[in-house]
């Protein structure tokens, strides 16, 4: 159980640090009328994606996940070694392509119209914005730590709250500072903006490329 602590510790910072635009949509958000309640539900949107996920493994923990050799072990390898290899292309691709030059970066029109919508809407764009591929590279590591179902659920809870280091951040400033708050947010949502695009692909090509040399070292051996 303790070394899957840190480990899914990791996977959520890995989220948390890699989902920029996660972080302005949340900036954005809570620019709206019902910011709060906007960003809020924003946030209970990705928990309830990642509670789904964690309920998914949870129900696989039947499956003999205790040696290497057997196949539902080897399939979660695999899957590891599918998902950071996914990361590693897709990040690579997207890292090569050309950058428009058009001034300044703006956030993606469709965040516009979401505030002619009712705030608890946004549940399912939290939903929808969480990193999938990370998240379940974190559940196939707890199925291969076979851990209890309670273990299994204090890592999960350990990912989910690392996850949203970053996207829970405008919130507080809003609660903590509101009288300084647009400025601080809007001065991070211009530095996001602005430099986030090489770091966060590099970053993934990173976690991709050890997801990759972890899976392909389980199926070996």
């Amino acid at each position: 159980m303790v070394p899957l602590i840190p480990e899914l510790a990791g996977f959520g910072l890995a989220i948390a640090l890699t989902s920029p635009g996660s972080v302005v949509t949340v900036i954005v958000l809570l620019s709206m009328s019902s910011g709060l309640r906007r960003a809020a539900s924003f946030i209970c949107g990705w928990l309830l994606a990642i509670g789904v996920l964690l309920l998914l493994v949870l129900a696989l923990q039947g499956q003999d996940f205790s040696s290497k050799h057997t196949t539902p072990s080897r399939t979660v390898s695999a899957i590891e070694v599918a998902l950071g290899a996914l990361l590693v292309i897709g990040s690579v691709r997207v890292y090569r392509r050309p950058q428009r030059a058009k001034g300044p970066e703006t956030p993606p029109r469709w965040l516009d119209r979401i505030e002619r919508t009712h705030w608890a809407l946004c549940v399912g764009v939290g939903a929808v914005m969480l990193s999938y591929a990370l998240s379940l590279a974190a559940g196939a590591e707890i199925l291969k730590a076979n851990v209890s179902t309670l273990d299994a659920s204090v890592a999960g809870l350990v990912f989910a709250l690392t996850s949203i280091l970053t996207i829970t951040a405008p919130v507080v400033v809003v609660i903590a500072t509101p009288e300084r708050s647009n400025e601080v947010l809007a001065s991070w949502r211009a530095w996001i903006l602005a430099n986030s695009r090489s770091i966060v692909l590099i970053a993934l090509m990173v976690i991709g490329a050890l997801l990759v040399a972890r899976g392909v070292w389980d199926l070996a051996a």
